[in-house]
């Protein structure tokens, strides 16, 4: 995920309580002293370890258990991540009239057990690919849900004035673990095997409902004004995203970003495996490095809002982050240790301005969304920002093979530096504080 691509949610009006300005006006107030903080954020840490377990562990187990070919493979992919495609808006209705933290450990529970119940069929040799993508389903619904309740339910955790340092810290805790997410998946599957590491990955979930289970938070009762119907419902958080001078810029150039993203990084992929023989390596590195990057911009982006201001910071780190790979490909065409290394210059470049960007944009949009409309305007925002993966991902495939695979990337890095104009052209760039409406006028 590019700044401004995770997940957020907005309007245009700012809603809650306390004084305007207090937030990115001064040294950003911890969360780490808030004891349940400290719990969401060790079950948010379990569950996204989780994730980039089965990532790895559910393809190796139907390549490796069941012998599954290239499609079937392609099928059990596709299984995990379709819900996100197509359940946002109507998991944010449901996100916006529950309780979210029952919501988050009901997802839990329910990814742990099934996981459970995967990895035990395997080891017992009952295991069939149609059950592992039936499986895989209903694991990426419950992240589905998972991921949108936990969104909404942190403003309600931590105090206005944590919440910068909620998400910084949030943000960066998940750059590592995307760092060391596919080394750990892939360490735990050769030394345990494909059905033990499913198995870790189950406890990790079940961990994480444990722990959320201690949260005490005083979550706000959904308003009875809500729509009834499920489809206006839905459609209100559209409208919401859609009129916002906050949220609708940010959304722009997150799902500008992603399909940029996608890509580029299949056009690499082909670009640097099938033009070195330690290719599969590099890329690896070269992807380990945007997560260094995001961790070091994470830790330092509540800071440099409090010094420049929201709005410059963000538009600067957007700038810095969006143009870095173009530059870093434009600068080494070719596939020379020098290039390598540029190239690698640019990445960690652009995961600083990634980290410093998400989280405080993250902020803004929890901040500026009334409690009730936080599930189905962030379920908005997801659908455009996913939205855009997928679509990326088709025309990647089409651009490689028109114009080659460096050409292609070159094509996917421009998007992604395209991005940032919608921000940087939107009211959104003279925000001093977290809190503050744009002046200007739509």
């Amino acid at each position: 995920m590019g700044p401004g691509a995770g997940s957020g949610t907005g309007s245009g009006a700012a809603a809650g309580t306390g004084s305007e300005g207090e937030l990115g006006s001064g040294p950003p107030a911890s969360a780490w002293g808030n004891r349940s903080f400290r719990r969401v954020w060790a079950a948010g840490t379990a569950s996204e370890a989780g994730t980039q377990i089965a990532d790895l562990s559910l393809p190796v187990l139907a390549v490796v258990t069941l012998g599954a070919s290239a499609f079937q493979l392609s099928l059990t992919r596709a299984a995990f991540v379709v819900p996100y495609l197509l359940l946002p808006l109507w998991v944010g209705v449901l996100v916006d009239r529950r309780a979210r933290r029952p919501l988050m450990i009901s997802a839990d529970l329910a990814r742990g057990l099934l996981l459970l119940a995967v990895a035990g069929l395997a080891l017992a040799g009952w295991l069939s690919l149609p059950v592992l993508i039936g499986a895989a389903l209903a694991v990426g619904s419950f992240g589905v849900l998972y991921v949108l309740a936990e969104f909404a339910f942190l403003p309600s955790v931590v105090t206005r004035e944590q919440l910068a340092d909620a998400n910084a810290r949030t943000a960066a805790t998940r750059s590592a673990l995307e760092v060391a997410g596919s080394g750990m998946g892939g360490a735990i599957v050769q030394v345990l095997t494909a059905p033990f590491a499913v198995l870790v990955n189950a406890f990790a979930y079940l961990g994480s409902a444990l722990l959320l289970r201690r949260v005490v938070a005083d979550e706000q009762a959904a308003p009875e004004t809500q729509p009834s119907g499920t489809w206006r419902a839905a459609r209100e958080g559209v409208s919401t995203l859609r009129r916002s001078r906050i949220l609708r810029p940010l959304a722009a150039e997150a799902a500008t970003w992603n399909l940029g993203n996608e890509i580029l990084l299949l056009a690499l992929t082909v670009h640097l495996v099938n033009g070195l023989e330690l290719g599969a390596l590099i890329l690896g590195g070269l992807l380990m490095t945007v997560g260094v990057g995001a961790v070091l911009g994470s830790a330092t982006s509540a800071r440099l809002t409090a010094r420049f201001g929201y709005g410059p910071a963000l538009v600067a780190a957007l700038v810095l982050g969006n143009s870095a790979p173009l530059v870093g490909l434009v600068a080494g065409a070719g596939l020379d240790r020098a290039a390598l290394i540029g190239l690698g210059v640019a990445f960690f470049v652009s995961g600083v301005g990634i980290g410093v960007a998400d989280s405080q944009a993250a902020t803004v949009r929890q901040l500026s969304t009334p409690s009730h409309l936080q599930g189905r305007v962030n379920s908005a925002y997801r659908l455009f920002s996913w939205g855009a993966l997928a679509i990326g991902a088709l025309l990647a495939g089409g651009l490689v093979t028109q114009f080659g695979a460096y050409p292609a990337a070159l094509i996917g890095a421009s998007f992604m530096a395209l991005a940032t104009l919608p921000v940087a052209l939107s009211p959104v760039r003279r925000m001093r504080t977290l809190t503050q409406e744009p002046a200007s006028p739509h």
